[in-house]
């Protein structure tokens, strides 16, 4: 008896995993927003690659000093430009004494939950404040999220993003850059 219990235990625990675990809602979507927050805050690149699909592909638009750069990433791709980015941050609020301080921002414009709760698609805008003005990075995004293997991951973005540098306020943009 113990033994069919213990099975049919397992078999609901599998279902659940693997099938019942790829339900989404809107609530699991604010939540992996709010979780790629806290992970950035805690400048914590591992956690935000958890966040991404290993099929993704993630279109990124930027704009700085008049620049447009576009980029297609892989997770691969993204991981290691997160990796470099928070590094750059670190970087940053080193030249400036470790006083910089980081703040981040998002809102949710809509949310979209598709048929059969398997994806869902986010648009919204978010805003990466350096040091108040020192340097900002405001952004759009069009997202599809997934369930897989019972976690929210990113499986397509596009995104745009403007960069913005206070320059001429105590610091030049070569001081950021130059190693």
């Amino acid at each position: 008896m113990k033994k069919i219990a213990l099975l049919a235990a397992l078999c609901v625990g599998a279902w659940y995993y693997f099938v019942g675990g790829r339900t989404l809602d809107e609530k699991m979507v604010r939540a992996y927003y709010d979780q790629g927050a806290h992970a950035f805050y805690k400048r914590d690149a591992e956690l935000l690659c958890k966040q991404v699909s290993t099929q993704a592909i993630l279109q990124d638009e930027t704009v700085m000093n008049g620049q447009t750069q576009r980029a297609t990433l892989n997770r691969d791709q993204y991981c290691e430009a997160t990796k470099a980015n928070l590094q750059m941050f670190e970087q940053m609020g080193d030249r400036m004494g470790g006083i910089l301080t980081v703040e981040f921002e998002f809102h949710i414009d809509s949310i979209e939950i598709e048929p059969g709760r398997k994806s869902a698609k986010v648009k919204g805008t978010s805003l990466l404040k350096m040091g108040e003005t020192v340097m900002q990075f405001s952004s759009t995004f069009n997202d599809q999220l997934v369930r897989e293997m019972g976690h929210m991951k990113l499986l397509r973005s596009d995104q745009r993003t403007v960069v913005r540098m206070a320059g001429g306020r105590g610091m030049s943009q070569s001081d950021f850059f130059s190693k």
